[in-house]
Order: C-alpha cells, then sequence, then structure tokens
C-alpha cells in the first residue's frame, strides 16, 4: 500500500515572492506623497487629546493650522539646496467637531510627541421661561 498526498489547488493563493517584493516597495517608497504620523485620539467629556508621534523633530519644524472645521499638522525640513525652501515630510489633517472650542488649543512637543489638547465648548446652562397669564 502507497501512501498518497493529495493536493488541492487553493481558491486563493500567494505567491511568497511577490508578496515581499511588494512589502519591499512599500517600505521604500520614494512616492511624491508626504507619510502621514501614527496619532492616537482620546476623546474624553470635557476634551480631545490628540497625541502625535513625530521622532526626529524639533517644535519649530512643525506648521500646525486650523482652518475653519480642518485642522492640518505638517511636518517641514529645510532644503538642503535652497536656504528658503521647505519640504513637507508628512502632513495629518483632521475634521474637527463643532463642539471644540478652536480659541484654545494647547501644543506641547516632548521626547518625540505632539500632545495637542482640544477643549470642548461649554454647553448653555438650562434656560426656564416663565409665562405671564
Amino acid at each position: 500500500m502507497t501512501n498518497l498526498a493529495i493536493r488541492r489547488n487553493p481558491v486563493y493563493t500567494v505567491n511568497p515572492w511577490k508578496e515581499m517584493e511588494r512589502i519591499f516597495n512599500t517600505a521604500i517608497s520614494t512616492d511624491t506623497e508626504p507619510r502621514k504620523p501614527l496619532v492616537h485620539v482620546e476623546n474624553e467629556e470635557s476634551r480631545v487629546v490628540l497625541t502625535v508621534e513625530l521622532p526626529g523633530f524639533a517644535s519649530e519644524d512643525l506648521d500646525i493650522q486650523v482652518n475653519e472645521n480642518l485642522l492640518t499638522i505638517k511636518a517641514l525640513q529645510k532644503g538642503k539646496k535652497k536656504k528658503d525652501e521647505e519640504i513637507t515630510i508628512f502632513e495629518r489633517s483632521f475634521v474637527l467637531p463643532e463642539d471644540l472650542n478652536r480659541e484654545s488649543i494647547k501644543a506641547e512637543m516632548k521626547n518625540g510627541l505632539l500632545t495637542l489638547e482640544l477643549l470642548r465648548k461649554e454647553k448653555p446652562a438650562p434656560l426656564a421661561i416663565k409665562v405671564k397669564g
């Protein structure tokens, strides 16, 4: 009696060499699109805290802007060929909810972590209306 090995063709097969090539190409990609940093968002009752991982950058390398309801964080690098040229290394944007106070945003850069604290607007107290009769 002989042992037969039955091989079935799976419905989906992955070529491991092509998969490794795809992973390698995305890791060393030279696309012109900036990379996006990792962000942790804490959504609390009174505030929203964004923690952005920015290793190797200083506070003067960052450009943080709020335009209407869009918060944009950019990391810029001074050009080596042209002194005034700035190159965007990465950029990340967030749509802000309407209940955040845009004027009281606090930003702190420490040990490669950017922390943004966005306070929520105070909700108006309930109003009682007296009816004359």
